[in-house]
């Protein structure tokens, strides 16, 4: 069953993914000297971002329980691991291009890294504030 969190929780959590997936983003397509390409990164982006809200809800991510215990934060990794090839999928069917192992492979590791340590850092903020939940 898919479990959410308040919404209090919940905001601060999905805006500091947002920011993480779309910064990110951005900075993958500097490294390859295409941040100039607005509509590729856009699409990009809202890709991560919508196959990470499709897939995180099954994975128990936007939870109670994984937002305040950092402990819990091995499923944001599970959940991206699962959620990246289906942004690759998006990517590639939008903008009707193949999409690589090796950019799924290092979208999985470097994206899945990044929202890893900033969850666990949220999880612990709110398991100093007394949140921590079950």
């Amino acid at each position: 069953m898919i479990q959410i969190a308040d919404r209090g929780l919940l905001r601060w959590a999905v805006g500091g993914d947002v920011v993480v997936l779309a910064v990110l983003t951005a900075i993958g397509f500097a490294t390859h000297s295409t941040l100039g390409d607005t509509g590729r990164l856009v699409v990009t982006t809202l890709g991560a971002l919508a196959a990470w809200g499709i897939v995180g809800p099954w994975f128990g991510v936007f939870s109670t329980a994984v937002l305040t215990r950092w402990t819990a934060v091995w499923q944001v990794a599970l959940a991206w691991a699962v959620a990246a090839p289906a942004a690759g999928f998006l990517r590639g069917l939008l903008l009707d291009v193949n999409v690589s192992a090796t950019f799924i492979l290092v979208t999985i590791a470097v994206n899945g890294a990044a929202l890893v340590v900033w969850r666990s850092g949220y999880a612990a903020f709110q398991a100093r504030r007394g949140l921590t939940r079950p």
